[in-house]
């Protein structure tokens, strides 16, 4: 028996809800019920996270499309080989073109004002929030709302504590998704090859 939790599978809970959420990640969210399956051990928190997150980028401005490079940056950061592996699927296409642009040194050419200043938050946020400058909030206020600053704020703090809860358990992806279930901690490369 491995020393880390294992995932729950959809065939392996009783509770019709987590099974109904564990099947929904195999087919949409990321494709990949690793992430569901280790959170569904805790059912009551698995729905109030899932519930959580569908909240985010419903808002008029942040769009799930600029959340996703967030969370990407954030993986990169932390070096966590799931997160950066799995993309979320409603946006994947739309994202990949700017993947480039946000790995390694941020390219601020390659990224809309909005896009390059909220993956800086993201960046500075998982390197040291104590660090993160007033002016980096000067020129946040000058795209964004107050109230879509602190979702941004919000999103990329759940991604930084979720991506070292991904580490800890060195999520891989399931044998059933199209992703490689074998990817390696620490993250070396932040663009690991998914055939």
């Amino acid at each position: 028996m491995p020393a880390r939790p294992n995932i729950i599978r959809p065939e392996e809970t009783e509770d019709p809800t987590v099974r109904e959420r564990l099947e929904e990640a195999e087919t949409s969210w990321y494709g990949d019920a690793a992430f569901f399956g280790a959170m569904a051990h805790c059912p009551e928190i698995f729905q109030t996270i899932v519930a959580t997150f569908e909240s985010f980028g419903r808002g008029e401005h942040i769009d799930s499309e600029l959340l996703e490079l967030m969370r990407l940056k954030i993986a990169e950061v932390h070096q966590c080989a799931y997160c950066a592996t799995v993309r979320t699927l409603d946006v994947r296409d739309t994202v990949k073109p700017k993947e480039d642009a946000v790995f390694g040194t941020i390219d601020e050419d390659g990224l809309t004002r909005r896009e390059y200043l909220a993956v800086s938050l993201a960046e500075q946020l998982s390197e040291d929030p104590h660090r993160i400058h007033d002016k980096l909030f000067d020129n946040l206020q000058k795209v964004f709302t107050e109230a879509e600053i602190i979702e941004l704020l919000l999103f990329g703090s759940l991604e930084v504590g979720l991506d070292r809860f991904c580490i800890a358990l060195e999520l891989q992806p399931t044998d059933d998704s199209a992703y490689p279930n074998d990817v390696e901690y620490p993250l070396e490369n932040p663009r690991p090859k998914i055939e």
